[in-house]
């Protein structure tokens, strides 16, 4: 398998073969359980003013269909991606102004979809009533109460970057697409469920294949790469002998997904790593590969009828996604003036995180 890169997280899913996601998937897929309240306190700095900035207090950086977006709020995003950055490549990749002028126009993105979004959950009635909203405050106000002391929470605030309207406002507004995002992509009761069902008797359409597959991974059991092949080779022979598919996988196989998907798996593009797609494609049904090496070690390849179930709810997210594009592409996005000269310098992590050694100097930093 594949060694850990320097300065960034290898996350994987539980079946080896999965490609690991980064943050920058696409933003329709931002959307689940995940929005709650840790991730509105997460990853939040305070910026730094520059006087010809729009990233000044009380100033409206943006606005998407008519809603204003305070630089409170753009710091709030922009901050965190920032964080993510630095933790990532370390903030000399800000030291080219490219890229973080990339970084801005992925944010405006990320806002412009939040709220686009936002107006459709509030014109299919999905917007939060007076109720929920004050149960939302009530949490907040819960999670105040767990302080000692008001300069304790506004201490911890602080060390979070973050204010009060923004917190409250941003959960609510998470809250609100949560909901409207679950009720979407039901796969039994949501708008796109029955089409999404009779889609399903085509799922190539939509690039949705199944697949069962037998992995040896690199370095299991201290065994070296030659041994790994010549394992996978050896149990190849056994199939194309006669042997049984599923019972040689189950004797043989290291893919820690097995035991959740005894069955195999229904996947499409960008889910897994492209040479079990690719391998997968170019199967037919029943058929059976020959080795195909990924960085996490060697397949065997068997291509299956994919789960009719699994199919239609990968379709009704593909449905979505389409809606949400279309109307993510018609959104009115007005930046404000002096946008396009916002910095990294601009923000106050650029002072705890300096993008190059003669900042870091400038800024104090020890030349022992």
């Amino acid at each position: 398998m594949s060694s850990e890169k320097k300065k960034k997280r290898n996350r994987t899913s539980d079946a080896p073969e999965q490609q690991e996601r980064g943050k920058r998937t696409q933003l329709g897929l931002r959307i689940g359980a995940a929005l709650i309240l840790l991730t509105v306190l997460a990853g939040v700095v305070l910026p730094l003013y520059n006087p010809g900035s729009p990233i000044k207090k009380n100033r409206k950086v943006m606005t998407v269909n008519g809603h204003d977006v305070s630089s409170d709020e753009f710091e709030y995003f922009l901050s965190a991606e920032i964080t993510d950055f630095v933790y990532y490549y370390s903030a000399s990749y800000f030291a080219d102004q490219k890229n973080f002028s990339d970084l801005l126009e992925y944010v405006t993105q990320e806002i412009t979809f939040y709220y686009t979004f936002l107006d459709w959950a509030e014109e299919n009635g999905y917007g939060l009533d007076q109720e929920q909203r004050d149960e939302i405050k009530a949490d907040l106000e819960r999670s105040k109460d767990g302080f000692e002391t008001e300069e304790q929470y506004q201490e911890y605030l602080d060390s979070m970057y973050v204010t009060e309207e923004v917190l409250y406002n941003t959960e609510c507004m998470f809250r609100t697409l949560d909901n409207y995002y679950a009720y979407l992509t039901d796969p039994e009761n949501g708008p796109y469920a029955e089409s999404a069902k009779e889609l399903a008797s085509d799922p190539e359409r939509f690039s949705i294949y199944g697949a069962k597959h037998i992995l040896f991974l690199f370095g299991e059991n201290d065994r070296t790469d030659e041994e790994t092949r010549a394992l996978a080779e050896d149990v190849l022979a056994q199939i194309r002998n006669g042997g049984s598919f599923d019972d040689l996988m189950n004797q043989y196989s290291e893919d820690p997904g097995l035991m959740t998907y005894p069955d195999g798996y229904t996947f499409t593009k960008g889910e897994f790593v492209d040479e079990f797609y690719n391998a997968t494609i170019g199967l037919g049904i029943g058929e059976t590969s020959d080795l195909v090496e990924s960085s996490y070690g060697f397949h065997i390849i068997r291509r299956i009828e994919p789960d009719r179930d699994e199919a239609a709810e990968k379709i009704v997210k593909n449905l979505y996604g389409a809606e949400i594009d279309s109307r993510v592409a018609a959104a009115e996005v007005k930046k404000s003036r002096g946008f396009e000269s916002i910095t990294y310098n601009d923000f106050k992590i650029s002072k705890d995180y300096p993008a190059t050694a003669e900042d870091e100097t400038a800024d104090g930093g020890s030349e022992e």
